[in-house]
């Protein structure tokens, strides 16, 4: 099939679920095209991996690009986008749009059906959850409110043609708000294995490890708080904060009231080789997010990469994190939000002997099940099923 790929608001790459799935599905004998925004001063259209990208700059007056924002508040679709849609649509005679998340689905539903296109809603947040969580200007708190967006939601997963989620419990969240069963397939972050470093911590201190950004639900403070405390009995115990987001500011100076200024280290945004580098030399990856609505029905990357190499991982007890890891051993479960649960966690997984049972059954799992060809092959399942 001709896939077109739509990724409102973001770039690519490096957005990895998308690599992922384009992957996967160029792999599979698919075209794939992309239609992204323009960020960052890159090509207008290149080809990357063998996917055809094309970036879309909405450029309009003034009049006419509030217009368009007041009609996106309003209705949930994009003028200036949907007209850009359309016009790919036809371009590359595309036979399915595959819509990275929620806002441009609105968008892809009025194309496709003028069009007579597929449409594939790839679900990466449960997005009325996740807006309350979310900075977002004064108009957008005021007019998409969380309500607005689960009702949003809810038409948009039954109108469309087929629906994508990251994990299971996301998949029933889904099948409650009515999807037929037939139409929800799950394709969860799990890593690509090309290029992964093997576990290999590094002689001298004892280092926690996290890779990800800052946001308030990701539950750093609390990884924070408990490496204070673990301190007491792992003497010079390190934390490596490899990142950034919306909460940096707050969490150093977290560690400037708690003294740990010699304990903890933030990288930055770092570039993957590095950053797995530096993860095969930590004696623990962390996913500490907080649990909620919307940390419950969706899983992160970090804790597949941090497997797919052997690294030992400890998180929280959110719904789909401590079942992967409770299934699997490939770690330990703490309370969300409970620096003393972390700590002890972390603690825990200072014995060198659980610790590499633990990296020996990340491992097994990602061989035998949490992989690309596993998970690839239900996403060209869903693509057989549409062309038929």
């Amino acid at each position: 099939m001709r896939i077109g790929m739509l990724l409102m608001g973001g770039t690519y790459p490096p957005d990895i679920r998308v690599a992922k799935e384009a992957k996967v599905l160029v792999g599979g004998g698919h075209e794939v095209f992309l239609l992204t925004s323009d960020k960052d001063g890159r090509p207008a259209a290149e080809e990357v991996d063998g996917v055809r990208v094309r970036r879309y700059a909405a450029r309009a007056g003034w009049l006419a690009s509030k217009c368009s924002a007041l009609a996106t508040y309003a209705t949930w679709r994009s003028p200036l986008w949907e007209k850009a849609i359309d016009r790919y649509v036809q371009e590359h005679a595309l036979q399915a749009l595959h819509v990275h998340d929620l806002p441009a689905v609105a968008s892809a539903l009025a194309v496709g059906r003028r069009r007579g296109v597929s449409v594939v809603y790839d679900m990466h947040e449960n997005y009325p959850a996740a807006v309350g969580f979310w900075p977002r200007g004064l108009v957008a708190r005021l007019l998409q409110t969380p309500g607005r967006y689960r009702r949003y939601e809810r038409s948009a997963v039954t109108s469309v043609d087929r629906v994508v989620t990251v994990v299971d419990e996301s998949r029933d969240r889904v099948l409650a708000l009515g999807v037929d069963p037939s139409r929800a397939t799950v394709f969860t972050n799990v890593d690509d294995a090309e290029g992964v470093s093997t576990w290999r911590p590094a002689d001298g201190a004892f280092t926690v490890a996290y890779a990800g950004g800052f946001g308030p639900h990701r539950g750093l403070d609390s990884l924070v708080r408990a490496i204070a405390i673990a301190s007491e009995r792992i003497p010079g115990v390190r934390l490596v904060l490899m990142g950034s987001g919306s909460g940096e500011g707050e969490l150093r100076a977290l560690v400037d009231r708690l003294g740990l200024g010699e304990s903890v280290e933030f990288t930055g945004w770092i570039g993957l080789e590095a950053m797995r580098a530096r993860l095969a030399a930590a004696h623990v990856g962390a996913v500490p997010h907080l649990a909620n609505e919307h940390t419950d029905s969706t899983i992160p990357h970090k804790l597949f990469q941090y497997m797919a190499m052997g690294l030992p991982v400890l998180v929280t007890d959110c719904a789909p994190l401590a079942r992967v890891v409770h299934e699997t051993g490939a770690g330990v479960v703490a309370r969300s939000g409970d620096p003393e649960s972390i700590a002890s966690a972390i603690v825990e997984l200072s014995d060198p002997r659980l610790a590499h049972e633990a990296s020996r059954a990340g491992l097994n799992a990602v061989a035998e099940r949490y992989n690309l060809a596993n998970e690839g092959q239900a996403l060209l399942d869903l693509y057989e099923g549409l062309a038929t």
